[in-house]
């Protein structure tokens, strides 16, 4: 990625529907929607991603790149797929989606779809259910690959000298961007060498809602301490952004035009503050309004014989939350399963199955390193020795809570998995400054992956990496069903083992929102199987969250494997008791198993 041109094309005279109309809120009184001269000093700068930091040029070979990648990924599943046809969903879903986001503009308070809801909705909406299904559950993955594959992103000119204005006159910044891969923008920023110039980065996938809601913004301002009236906001758009920065009550709106600012998908009655053709004239709009500022405190200041009063208004918002509501199953007896014809499948824990940890001592300076980076940024810092302690008593908290549910009476919620917002903003931040706890609660997918990454030393466990060579040169498919505070970081960890393409349909606790044993985590795996329940076999190394809850699933051979979480006694115990049906000393002994079950198939 590179700095873009100057211009990538002409600019366009704006359409009556949409600068050059008449203002209908506050501002209607100002005689010119491009007076710099009338724009209020911030104390902060929200910048959208697409059309203000970047420019996007489009990769015509994407929807191509992206189908070859959907058909690698469905030959786990011992699914042959047609790459025109996958090429031709591709397109035709990304073309609804650009219609329904168009129509998403219109509301007042917009929520974001859901990966899942863009992948098995949209994008692969023409596949086989059993195959939406399991690729449903890689839904981000998917959507952070494609991010970069549609399009080219470059630097807009300008955003260099306007981020070290700030930084020199420490005004933070916040990303405030409507993305189907908040992920693949950060990784996008990074690449650019941006990433750590903003205290706080505001993606509608990841906090449920989309610009024009205004409680996109009310996150930033919030996580940054300040009022909404003190900031300004620069995006590019009148339908999303410069409604959404009216409605939110920023102090000033500012447009830098890109491809879409003068073709609102319908009228746009609010107009921008400021209208620039590109970044560049944004370091002298906020030298003036600050020059403008400093004139005046020093005019008050002689007028008042040196006294004055400033006011702070409190940010208003909270980040949308969806709760799981998923009935847990009981655990029932069950007898030992019968001959089954079916060709099976296998879903294996992760945790002791595939893999055996080594805790990491140094977890909680690690993670508590990233906290102080994130509080320098935002202007509110804390010391290492506090960071550290956060991350030990959040995470202790969490095991807390973890046992609470467990013994809760409410089957409703008693595999609830915790939110990762929860587990940042409220468990790990319960201590620190507000605005820090605020950006912990955005940051939580990013905080909980590095969390991952250093909590333990991960290797796989012998036998495993073998059963899975197995299974897949003989057409078996393997999928995952696992507990965990970061699916994408179990992701990484199969990635290293150069399995990650071998793996069918993955649910992670942290994506599904619910814990082993509930059953909405297994459900989510079965539906990515082209195979009845009762054909399954499943490994995991606990009683209850892999006996009990596989059982109650309809699985209909629970195996459980010795020498991961519980003793022997535990699991032989599940075994009287019908919760499995068979003891293993090594992944690698479920193969005697499966041959017998492929030869049962046979016909």
């Amino acid at each position: 990625m590179t700095p873009a041109p100057r211009s990538l094309e002409p600019a366009a005279t704006l359409p009556e529907v949409g600068l050059d109309a008449p203002s209908a809120d506050a501002h209607a009184d100002d005689d010119s929607s491009a007076d710099a001269s009338r724009l209020p000093a911030p104390s902060a700068l929200l910048l959208d991603f697409g059309g203000v930091v970047v420019t996007t040029v489009a990769r015509l070979t994407w929807a191509r790149e992206l189908a070859e990648d959907v058909v690698d990924r469905a030959a786990a599943l011992e699914v042959p797929l047609d790459p025109a046809l996958v090429e031709e969903s591709l397109r035709a879903g990304r073309t609804a989606l650009s219609l329904w986001k168009n129509a998403a503009s219109r509301r007042l308070e917009p929520r974001e779809l859901a990966p899942a809801e863009i992948v098995g909705d949209f994008l692969l909406a023409d596949l086989p259910a059993a195959v939406r299904a399991a690729l449903t559950l890689e839904a981000e993955d998917l959507l952070a690959t494609m991010a970069v594959l549609v399009a080219e992103h470059h630097q807009r000119p300008g955003i260099a000298e306007l981020l070290t204005e700030c930084s020199t006159r420490g005004i933070p910044l916040g990303i405030v961007s409507n993305a189907h891969s908040g992920r693949a923008h950060r990784r996008i920023l990074a690449d650019l060498g941006l990433d750590r110039c903003f205290g706080v980065q505001i993606y509608s996938d990841e906090v449920g809602i989309r610009k024009p809601h205004p409680g996109m913004l009310r996150l930033a301002v919030e996580a940054l301490g300040i009022a909404p009236a003190d900031a300004w906001y620069v995006g590019d758009t009148l339908d999303r952004d410069v409604a959404a920065g009216r409605r939110a009550g920023v102090g000033a709106v500012v447009i830098t035009r890109d491809r879409r600012t003068d073709h609102p998908p319908f009228p746009v009655a609010e107009v921008p503050d400021l209208v620039l053709d590109t970044p560049e004239g944004l370091v002298a709009a906020l030298r003036g309004a600050l020059a403008r500022a400093a004139d005046g405190a020093a005019a008050d200041v002689w007028a008042a014989d040196g006294s004055a009063a400033a006011e702070v208004a409190e940010a208003q918002g909270a980040t949308p939350r969806t709760d799981v509501a998923q009935a847990a199953s009981e655990a029932g007896v069950s007898s030992a399963p019968s001959a089954r014809r079916g060709r099976p499948a296998v879903l294996l824990d992760h945790g002791g199955v595939i893999t055996l940890s080594t805790p990491n001592p140094h977890r909680d300076g690690e993670v508590g390193a990233l906290i102080v980076e994130l509080s320098e940024r935002m202007g509110h810092p804390v010391d290492l020795e506090t960071a550290s302690a956060a991350v030990a008593a959040g995470w202790d908290r969490h095991r807390a809570r973890k046992r609470e549910r467990d013994a809760s009476d409410d089957p409703a919620h008693r595999h609830d998995e915790i939110d990762p917002a929860v587990l940042w903003g409220d468990l790990v931040g319960r201590d620190l400054p507000e605005p820090l706890r605020a950006a912990l609660s955005l940051e939580a997918r990013g905080l909980s992956l590095a969390l991952h990454r250093a909590k333990s030393v991960p290797a796989p466990r012998p036998g495993a990496l073998e059963l899975i060579a197995w299974c897949r040169a003989h057409g078996i498919v393997v999928g995952i069903v696992s507990n965990t505070v970061s699916g994408r970081g179990v992701r990484e960890i199969l990635a290293r083992y150069g399995v990650a393409r071998d793996l069918g349909p993955s649910a992670y606790s942290d994506e599904i929102g619910v814990r082993k044993p509930g059953g909405a985590i297994f459900e989510a795996a079965l539906a990515g199987l082209d195979t009845a329940p009762a054909d399954v076999v499943y490994v995991g190394d606990k009683a209850l969250n892999d006996g009990v809850g596989a059982t109650a699933a309809g699985i209909g051979t629970v195996c459980l494997l010795r020498g991961g979480k519980d003793a022997d006694e535990t699991l032989e115990a599940a075994l009287v008791a019908g919760e499995a049906y068979h003891l293993l000393d090594s992944p690698e002994d479920l193969i005697d198993l499966l041959s017998a079950r492929l030869a049962e198939a046979r016909p």
